[in-house]
């Protein structure tokens, strides 16, 4: 009985070694994986190669990282003193551990359980910098498992010194500051290198959590945190013990992207590009133009940006505006405002929101494709009286009723019912001009009477209905406009605008169009706009039901400037559609 069962004892002991080689053999093999995972992660995107992004305008040019702006040092460039106040207080081990430190994992345990922190947590500089690199915030044991993997393979490919400057270019520093460069220059009004021990102590305070230690809403949590990062100094020797330290006086300089409105409207153009260039994601677009240092070089203006900038910024409280400027010649967008902040990253109603175009559109679905082909001319006649079509029975302004109107006066003064008639005329061929300006957010639901007086279901951008406006200053041809005069990078021309050439409508119906847009300006609804310097000035009203929304597309000589005032929970504003604001206001961007 004893032999069977030591038998069995035995058998069942080697039976579960093979199990347990089994299990380790698999572990291995997803452990190879995950090591396999973190350098293909850190080769992909090195940290040396992460470049920013130059957008250029005439003879500016601006620095970014993601959409804000960062001056990065160089490992040679790191100060001592940066070096060593964050080695002392975010990682003491950082010179002698692989990437991640068991020891300061126990002990960050051991002080949060005692709830007695000296502000160090578990993580290494190295594991904090793959955090910020290539992971994100959550909070899981998958992701701290990635992290150190990461680190193991940066501490593999990079010295300790660029490894640490890489961490103090990306450290947040609260109030849209990246970087210990920007930190030292935007709040205490030097480079990094001139600043003295107390003042290191100060900065290095604020990464740890940005928003308690925000120098500008929390300056005793940023001071009470600055003396116990002396205190650890001193308590290491990097500063004599008795060395007396001066308060911090700080003078916030905010850091500036000017036009920030173009500037987020050209780099998003920039990625949409590249992505379709390159065929990949936007993300891996965003990425490629950051490693391979991408130059964007623009059509802006800075003059009719920053008249235009202003003169949103001007408009009352409850309104809000967009404007679109593009010179039809080159077709380069020249100025681009989509709110009235003067910071990156806002709402860009210029590119991101869409309304209902109201009038604006019937020169390009109705009166151009009608002209083009019934072949009258701006004297011919439409019946203005009351009309239908599928249940759609528009009324005029102030429910005027009309009877025989000239073409030239429907669209001066922006009548609905000869419109809608005149579309019945040429539905299809409305439908096909049309197409060629690629409004996003056409759908067959627009394919409809309703679309006559700008109903759309969902709307055009302001960019691009001025985009489609390019049209009439040359002579019937239109050809998508762009922010982006070229993209290059290290390894040459990525991308070119250049001119494409669909033709919408015969040269003699551009030049009717041209007229009859000029009589808006003369005589009809956009004549308080009007101008008698230019060589040709020319224009469109629009404003959609109970008038929450003010359109006007006006033309100077070769320039197209399109202009959208309302509110982002449509409202209406009678007072401002009547004395025609969006009018007025484009003149003021357009002197």
């Amino acid at each position: 009985m004893r032999i069977t069962t030591g038998y069995f004892l035995l058998f069942a002991l080697a039976f579960g070694l093979v199990l347990t080689l089994f299990s380790v053999r698999d572990q291995l093999d997803v452990a190879k994986e995950l090591f396999t995972w973190a350098d293909q992660q850190t080769t992909e995107r090195p940290l040396a190669s992460y470049q920013p992004i130059t957008v250029a305008y005439q003879d500016e040019r601006v620095e970014l990282y993601d959409g804000l702006r960062r001056n990065d040092l160089t490992s040679n460039a790191l100060p001592a003193k940066v070096e060593k106040t964050f080695v002392a207080i975010e990682d003491r081990r950082f010179y002698q551990h692989d990437g991640y430190d068991i020891t300061g994992i126990l002990r960050a345990f051991t002080e949060n359980q005692s709830g007695d922190s000296k502000g160090q947590g578990g993580s290494t500089i190295t594991q904090q910098l793959a955090r910020m690199t290539y992971l994100s915030t959550e909070k899981t044991y998958t992701r701290k498992i990635k992290e150190i993997l990461i680190s193991i393979s940066l501490e593999q490919k990079y010295s300790k010194k660029e490894l640490l400057t890489a961490y103090v270019n990306q450290a947040y520093f609260a109030n849209n500051i990246y970087g210990i460069e920007l930190a030292a220059t935007s709040y205490l009004g030097k480079p990094a290198k001139d600043l003295n021990w107390a003042e290191v102590s100060y900065l290095a305070a604020i990464p740890n959590n940005p928003s308690l230690y925000d120098p500008l809403r929390f300056p005793k949590n940023t001071a009470k945190r600055q003396q116990r990062i002396l205190k650890e100094l001193r308590n290491i020797r990097e500063i004599p013990k008795k060395t007396s330290v001066k308060p911090v006086q700080v003078a916030f300089k905010k850091p500036v992207i000017r036009y920030p409105d173009y500037i987020d409207a050209s780099v998003a153009e920039a990625i949409r590009q590249t992505a379709a260039l390159k065929n990949v994601s936007p993300i891996e677009a965003k990425q490629y133009l950051h490693q391979h240092g991408a130059v964007i070089q623009t059509y802006l203006d800075p003059v009719e940006q920053a008249r235009a900038k202003q003169s949103i910024q001007s408009l009352p409280t409850p309104i809000e505006g967009a404007y679109v400027g593009i010179d039809g010649k080159s077709r380069g967008v020249t100025a681009l405002v989509g709110n009235k902040s003067t910071l990156p990253g806002q709402l860009n109603r210029a590119v991101q929101s869409y309304r209902q175009p109201g009038s604006t559109l019937k020169p390009l679905l109705v009166y151009g494709p009608y002209l083009e082909k019934t072949k009258k001319t701006l004297t011919s006649r439409l019946d203005g009286s009351p009309v239908c079509f599928d249940g759609y029975c528009p009324q005029n302004s102030s429910n005027r009723i009309l009877g025989e109107v000239t073409i030239a006066d429907a669209i001066a003064y922006s009548y609905n019912t000869p419109a809608l008639r005149a579309f019945a005329v040429s539905f299809n061929e409305g439908l096909k001009a049309i197409r060629p300006f690629r409004f996003s957010q056409w759908t067959d639901e627009d394919n409809s009477y309703n679309s006559a007086l700008g109903g759309l279901k969902y709307g055009v951008s302001p960019l691009e209905l001025t985009n489609a406006y390019t049209t009439f200053v040359n002579d019937g041809l239109y050809s998508p406009s762009s922010m982006i005069r070229t993209i290059t990078t290290d390894e040459g021309t990525l991308y070119r605008h250049t001119l494409e050439a669909d033709r919408i409508w015969s040269k003699r119906t551009n030049q009717l169009l041209r007229k009859g847009l000029t009589n808006v300006m003369t005589y009809g609804t956009g004549r308080q706009g009007y101008d008698t310097r230019p060589a040709y000035i020319g224009g469109k009203t629009g404003t959609t039901n109970d008038n929450k929304d003010m359109w006007f597309v006006g033309i100077k000589d070769q320039h197209v400037g399109g202009i959208w005032l309302g509110a982002d929970i449509p409202r209406a504003f009678p007072t401002e559609a009547n004395t025609t604001l969006q009018v007025k206001t484009w003149a003021a961007i357009l002197p």
